[in-house]
């Protein structure tokens, strides 16, 4: 009979063995601490609709598709909501890193994004803007861990502008929300009207939180420029639009909502919107491969998709792949991988990273329907040109971000 000492030795070496089986039959994803990355935005507040919890949708759907695991260790999506306040977002982000988060996405508004640009550098971590527009991201306030994937405010401004020129409308009189965002899109804005021959003569501005733009609509109506610009988010842009309406400013002026995307012309109804433009890298139903994507979108969350979160998924997508093929979550291997391979997925061709973080791809150029011209619910945008992606872009400018030369 075996002693006591050598049975619980053979207990002992069964249950390791046990366990060894165990954890050798579980999928590869269980085995492996979990790949946590965030997405950080406005879920609750007045440009929830341009990113927040549709941005949610695409980044499942992009880690569904993936497979869920990248390295034997299973994807996990944290989600917060930064409140537009700078001390909450930035709070949020440092949290996270700490925590073990490897890339923030999304972010939004231009005075947590640019705060995103120090920690993401002070944590080593990554950072993806897809509903950050300044091109400050790209210039003066530039990072090595930064990445500015979807659009920015000279390549949203730019389609709106060469079209209205061409039509000879070449006064503008500019109405500008009173923040970072708001500043840069005038001043690019108004850089590259004057290069097409345009002249600005005048503008105005008006604080984050106003509702009744009357006055400004009056000073504007007053300068009798051909154009009044909004420089203004995209929340802002569609009551500016219902109220100048009101006012009776078309047809006598033409207004350019240089932020309107597709929420924004669904929320007016084409009635209010026919004729506004957007420029953006995506519209629904442009082709089959595009279509395809925002069925399944619609499927889970009952709209279709605007550029901001058809981005989302490329986006993720990008990062997954990047982590596989470096083998690694390491920053500096993610960020190399990243930028050394193109850029493929149902919205862009063969796009790149330029080093100042800038994603290159071509910008579409897409007009609001008349109310008579549309066949369905979602059936809003006819498209009206395209941009090549050397030319949607201002080029990088070593004098403002170093990372250029």
């Amino acid at each position: 009979m075996a002693s006591v000492p050598q049975i619980t030795s053979q207990l002992v070496l069964w249950a390791a063995s046990c366990v060894a089986l165990i954890v050798g039959s579980l999928p590869a994803a269980a085995q492996g601490r979990p790949l946590k990355i965030g997405q950080l935005s406005d879920m609750s507040g007045i440009v929830r609709d341009l990113s927040g919890p549709g941005t949610t949708v695409a980044m499942k759907l992009a880690i569904e598709d993936f497979g869920g695991s990248v390295l034997g260790r299973p994807i996990e999506l944290l989600t917060a909501d930064h409140l537009n306040k700078p001390d909450v977002g930035l709070g949020i982000a440092r949290r996270w890193y700490d925590e073990g988060v490897t890339a923030i996405f999304d972010i939004g508004i231009t005075t947590v994004a640019l705060g995103m640009q120090e920690i993401s550098k002070d944590k080593n971590k990554l950072v993806v803007y897809l509903s950050t527009a300044s091109s400050d991201l790209t210039g003066a306030k530039c990072s090595p861990n930064g990445i500015h994937w979807t659009y920015n405010n000279y390549s949203q401004a730019l389609g709106v502008v060469n079209r209205l020129i061409e039509q000879k409308n070449d006064s503008w009189y500019f109405m500008t929300v009173n923040y970072g965002y708001g500043v840069n899109v005038e001043r690019d804005t108004t850089e590259m009207i004057k290069k097409a021959g345009g002249t600005i003569v005048g503008s105005t501005k008006h604080a984050f939180d106003t509702t009744d733009y009357s006055s400004d609509l009056l000073k504007a109506q007053g300068s009798a420029a051909k154009v009044i610009a909004l420089a203004t988010t995209t929340s802002h842009a569609g009551n500016i639009v219902k109220q100048a309406d009101e006012f009776g400013v078309r047809p006598k002026q033409q207004l350019a909502a240089l932020s309107l995307t597709l929420h924004d012309t669904k929320a007016m109804g084409l009635k209010t919107a026919q004729g506004l433009l957007e420029t953006a890298p995506y519209y629904w139903d442009q082709n089959d491969k595009t279509r395809a994507f925002a069925k399944r979108y619609f499927d889970r969350f009952g709209k279709m998709p605007n550029m901001i979160q058809a981005s989302a998924y490329g986006a993720v997508l990008h990062y997954l792949n990047a982590v596989k093929s470096a083998g690694t979550d390491d920053t500096a291997a993610v960020n190399k991988a990243m930028r050394e391979t193109p850029i493929n997925d149902f919205m862009t061709t063969n796009g790149s990273i330029r080093p100042d973080g800038r994603v290159m791809r071509p910008m579409f150029v897409f007009e609001a329907k008349k109310p008579e011209e549309s066949k369905g619910e979602w059936d809003l945008y006819k498209q009206v040109a395209e941009i090549p992606a050397d030319k949607a872009f201002a080029p990088a400018d070593p004098a403002l971000c170093p990372l250029a030369k």
